[in-house]
């Protein structure tokens, strides 16, 4: 017999019928599939990628354009120069440039 000082609990009336794939159903219904969001992240991540690709290549077209605008304002400076000198100083200075190149 149960003992004086302790309340007697009830027997369990607990459903155990639930199944597993009602479970998941519940869950399920509120969000896509897992295999829809790979698929999904899958297809982002690939735009991405082209987008990163293709931003990169305009990087590199750009720098080229920076660097030959570069090439050609040096040279234009350097001719001021040497028109601003007289010519004999001129030729000096543009073989000891030539030189200092090499």
């Amino acid at each position: 017999s149960p003992s004086p000082s302790l309340p007697e609990i009830p027997a369990p009336n607990l459903d155990l019928t639930l199944s597993f794939d009602s479970i998941l159903e519940s869950f399920t219904t509120s969000e896509p599939p897992h295999a829809e969001r790979v698929q999904k992240r899958a297809s982002n991540v690939l735009k991405l990628t082209q987008e990163n690709e293709k931003l990169k290549e305009e990087l590199r077209a750009m720098t080229a354009r920076l660097e030959a605008a570069e090439r050609k304002r040096q040279e234009i400076s350097i001719r001021q120069k040497s028109l601003q000198q007289p010519p004999q100083q001129a030729a000096t200075s543009q073989a000891a440039r030539s030189q200092g190149d090499s």
